[in-house]
């Protein structure tokens, strides 16, 4: 079984902490490094990303362990109204689209859901969003879809307990590929010019999943076999941070495929970030407003959430498998037999090098190829892309859109490739239930 509670370290020696303010509030015994975090491209990345000692205490791992038993209130209010009364999907598609105050008798649950979603933070600033869509408009779909399925998807497939809720909610080692089109897709709208405007399509798209999450929520913590004590809450505010740190390690990390950013763009990208995960209903303490804050939460979720099991197997084998159709090279050609093996070796390097060595043998990464000559190639190709972008454009709003239109049209013919389709959202509890018999492996 999934480990259920956060194993720490034990104290340095000599060191006891017991339950008083002295002990909590003491920063003389930081956290040591996670051994995952000494490895590949983690270790390079907390190096670089981090400006100072950016190591947690003790009393903050404890803290951050409590959000395990946190929700998302709201959307979980929201989804119990929407499963009595059906009126409740129309409703929310009618508010997301043009606005809750056009919406005839709403239910008290949806008012209350919209006005927590539209209130706006007031660290919110629109031109550091523009800023962002900007910088991330210059990494091409191609690009997106290796990283999300080398490095996002298996990133977040290191906690058994995440795995299992995923597991339980949809056939996701079954349709790897559409996850990975799915995650694109989110990614691309939210970075698209005005996306995260109110009925920008990021904005839409967030709230959307927000909603997901707690149909899946709803559905896991109704099995008998879920003890919400002792695995707390499915799809828990932990979660969140599994997910949302690798997608936004794989924004700023772009820079090791050619895609260079300024430090003021990478800034602009945290700032993103953040409120995606503001909309998403990740609660304030955990959203990352700086890169110490990714590098302190990294650590964090490192101790409390890898442990690697026979799922972390399952999933990541699965997505890396889905290249074949991500990059249609599913005939039988010699030519695509080729080009179908150097993209698996590649994008299996690709996880090997950024999730390092213990995570790739637990989730059978194959080892190093020659396939890894690659890469530098690949980059250095997109710097010089990068340059030229930056040389020849007029202003940020219009590489942004340029930038988009060029995405835009390359994410609509992977989704005709892929076939995606839409979760469908009153279908979640019964999805849940109907996989909560079958082994690990046949589940879907």
């Amino acid at each position: 079984m999934a480990r259920s509670t956060v194993d720490l370290p034990a104290p340095a020696p000599g060191r006891v902490h017991p339950l008083n303010s002295a002990a909590r509030h003491s920063l003389a015994d930081p956290l040591p490094i996670h051994p995952a975090l000494q490895e590949g491209a983690a270790a390079l990345a907390l190096r670089w990303l981090s400006a100072g000692d950016a190591r947690p205490t003790r009393a903050q791992a404890e803290a951050f362990a409590a959000y395990r038993h946190v929700g998302d209130p709201p959307a979980d209010a929201l989804v119990a109204a929407m499963r009595k009364d059906r009126r409740g999907r129309a409703q929310l598609e009618q508010a997301l689209e043009h606005g809750v105050e056009t919406v005839d008798d709403p239910l008290p649950e949806l008012i209350d859901f919209f006005a927590e979603l539209e209130a706006v933070p007031y660290w919110l600033d629109h031109a550091l969003l523009e800023r962002a869509s900007a910088t991330l408009n210059r990494v091409p779909v191609d690009t997106l879809v290796s990283l999300t399925a080398a490095v996002t998807l298996p990133g977040s497939y290191v906690s058994p307990l995440v795995n299992e809720v995923l597991l339980h909610g949809g056939d996701l080692h079954r349709r790897a590929a559409g996850r990975v089109t799915e995650t694109v897709s989110w990614l691309v709208d939210c970075a698209s010019p005005g996306g995260m405007e109110r009925f920008g399509d990021g904005f839409k798209t967030t709230a959307r999943v927000r909603i997901i999450h707690g149909y899946i929520r709803a559905g896991v913590g109704s099995l008998d076999d879920w003890d919400v004590e002792t695995r707390g809450v499915p799809v828990n505010q932990l979660h969140y941070c599994v997910t949302m740190i690798p997608l936004l390690a794989v924004a700023l990390g772009t820079v090791a495929l050619g895609h260079l950013q300024s430090a003021k763009e990478r800034e602009a990208v945290v700032h993103l970030y953040r409120y995606m995960s503001h909309l998403m209903g990740v609660v304030p303490e955990l959203q990352v407003a700086s890169l110490n804050d990714l590098t302190r939460l990294v650590w964090l979720a490192a101790w409390s959430e890898f442990d690697p099991d026979e799922s972390s197997r399952l999933l990541t084998t699965a997505v890396l498998d889905s290249v074949d159709q991500l990059r249609d090279l599913t005939d039988g050609t010699a030519g695509q037999r080729l080009r179908r093996t150097l993209h698996r070796r590649v994008h299996h390097d690709l996880t090997r090098l950024s999730l390092g060595p213990s995570y790739a043998a637990a989730a059978g990464v194959t080892p190093l190829s020659a396939g890894i000559a690659v890469l530098p190639v690949l980059a250095a190709g997109n710097v010089v892309r990068d340059v030229a972008q930056r040389l020849t454009r007029r202003d940020v709003a219009t590489a942004a859109r340029r930038g988009h239109a060029r995405r835009a049209a390359d994410l609509a013919r992977l989704k005709e490739r892929v076939h995606t389709r839409p979760y469908r959202r009153d279908e979640a509890v019964d999805t849940v239930r109907s996989r909560a018999d079958k082994p690990l492996a046949s589940a879907g």
